[in-house]
């Protein structure tokens, strides 16, 4: 990544940011809001959320939010809980939800059985969807960040793996490593809980690992916010740091168990985590 200014532990509130890096698209006035892309010969569907008062002169956030094999777009939207904190948190930001292929189980994939672990199909979707946005909206280059749950969480680490020169930060809950050789630094928050039955536990470690070691991070963590998911902080000072949080939230927000679910505080944190990061 691009430097940046040293990170101030413990603080996550909007913190003075790096000068922004404004796209080729500030200044233009924008198309009727954007609702696909291109890629490979298909038209890939996405949701776009804009600020009410978008303002083209103004470089925003970036937050790509991906979804889980079983959850579409619309569903995660809601439940991710990403869009109230904007304002609080990282300022004016637009917000992507992008739509993964349908597999022959009717269930959502973003790769195919086979795919290299640095090529994976829909890389080409992450690229194309930012060289869109970027040329369309006016979008700080230096605050691009990735979110995902479940198997759109294990998607955003795999991008955290392949795509860190692209993004500044990523946030994963319940999901597993990238995998093959990453490169470059990239800030990292990963979410699991310790009785998650469908994505094991040692998979959100490793994930924790991935960023550590892409990062050069060790030694003992610093107690982060929230507490309530039981986060740490790796790195209190450098700006690529690694927050941990092995929840142990077990219930969804209608009352079942659900070890696998997205905490109800989870979409604050993690914007809120964006924010900490100059």
């Amino acid at each position: 990544m691009l430097s940046f200014f040293m990170l101030v532990l413990g603080v996550w509130t909007v913190l003075g940011q790096a000068q922004a890096a404004p796209s080729v698209g500030c200044g233009v006035t924008p198309p009727i809001p954007l609702e696909s892309v291109e890629v490979g010969g298909q038209t890939r569907p996405f949701i776009l959320s804009l600020p009410e008062a978008y303002d083209p002169d103004v470089p925003h956030a970036l937050v790509l939010a991906f979804h889980g094999r079983t959850s579409p777009a619309e569903e995660v939207r809601g439940y991710y809980d990403l869009e109230p904190h904007a304002a609080a948190t990282l300022g004016p930001t637009i917000f992507v939800y992008p739509v993964a292929l349908v597999q022959t189980d009717g269930t959502f994939g973003w790769w195919d059985g086979g795919d290299p672990p640095d090529a994976l199909r829909d890389f080409r979707l992450f690229d194309a969807l930012v060289e869109q946005l970027v040329k369309y909206y006016c979008v700080d280059t230096e605050r691009l960040y990735a979110v995902g749950h479940s198997l759109g969480g294990s998607f955003v680490n795999a991008l955290g793996c392949h795509r860190a020169d692209v993004l500044r930060a990523v946030a994963s809950l319940g999901a597993g490593p990238g995998a093959g050789s990453c490169s470059g630094q990239v800030a990292a928050m990963v979410l699991h809980n310790s009785d998650d039955e469908l994505v094991a536990f040692s998979y959100g470690q490793a994930a924790r690992d991935q960023y550590l070691a892409q990062n050069g991070l060790g030694g003992p963590p610093a107690v982060a916010q929230p507490r309530s998911l039981n986060c740490v902080r790796y790195g209190t000072q450098t700006p690529d740091s690694v927050v941990w949080c092995p929840h142990t939230r077990d219930y969804s927000y209608g009352g079942r168990y659900y070890p696998h679910n997205w905490p109800a505080e989870t979409g604050v944190a993690v914007m809120r985590f964006l924010a900490s990061l100059p």
